[in-house]
């Protein structure tokens, strides 16, 4: 990036081009989060902790490494890791059952 923005559209599209090449690449982080579902025992497994910390701290690395601001991506790593999470888990489901309810019948 330049230190002169030209205008606000320029701007705009910078932005909506960084998105398009994102994209693609978070769909494939989200395909091999879904993948790890399979190696994971029970459903609690699929919130690991040192991990969490492991990868927000990774990525903040690598934002301090090309001058982004840590605090941010790392803040932004979190809510990735947050909705991976889920996504884990509505996989580990399809493949394991989902939990049962109250609601569910035992039998």
């Amino acid at each position: 990036m330049t230190n002169a923005a030209p205008d606000l559209a320029t701007i705009r599209d910078a932005i909506d081009d960084l998105d398009r090449r994102i994209v693609p690449l978070l769909a494939a982080r989200t395909d091999w989060v879904r993948a790890a579902a399979a190696f994971k025992m029970g459903r609690a497994d699929v919130v690991v902790p040192w991990r969490i910390e492991d990868v927000v701290k990774k990525a903040a690395a690598h934002a301090d490494a090309v001058g982004a601001p840590p605090e941010a991506i790392a803040a932004m790593y979190r809510a990735i890791v947050d909705i991976s999470i889920g996504e884990e888990a509505k996989a580990w489901d399809r493949l394991h059952g989902a939990p049962q309810t109250e609601t569910q019948s035992k039998d």
